[in-house]
């Protein structure tokens, strides 16, 4: 499983939001250290 980086105040902001939304955000990020895409992942174009 990959090391997840919380970088400037990104974790102290994530806390901030509604449990629902930290919960589904922790299970993609979650997803993320395994290598694995959330289902409603939107990959970025460029």
């Amino acid at each position: 499983m990959k090391i997840l980086e919380w970088l400037g105040s990104s974790k102290k902001d994530l806390i901030e939001f509604p449990e629902e939304v930290r919960q589904e955000m922790g299970y993609a990020l979650h997803l993320a250290q395994m290598g694995k895409t959330y289902r409603q992942t939107k990959m970025f174009k460029g």
